[in-house]
């Protein structure tokens, strides 16, 4: 039964997450901001993002 529970609850933060994202999309008019989004407004939104790729410039890392 608690794991049934905790299946449950890891289901809603998921459902949660995936509005979120669908309300950001639907807010980003995705076609029209995207093509003229700066690197600056889009990591406004998405900060973990920045940091994954500061740390990546930091550790002389460049995918690959």
């Amino acid at each position: 039964m608690v794991e049934l529970k905790e299946a449950e609850q890891k289901s809603l933060q998921e459902s949660e997450r995936l509005e979120k994202e669908i309300a950001e999309v639907r807010e980003f008019n995705f076609h029209e901001k995207f093509s003229t989004m700066t690197a600056d407004e889009y990591f406004a939104k998405h900060p973990e993002l920045k940091q994954k790729f500061d740390d990546e410039i930091r550790n002389d890392y460049w995918g690959y």
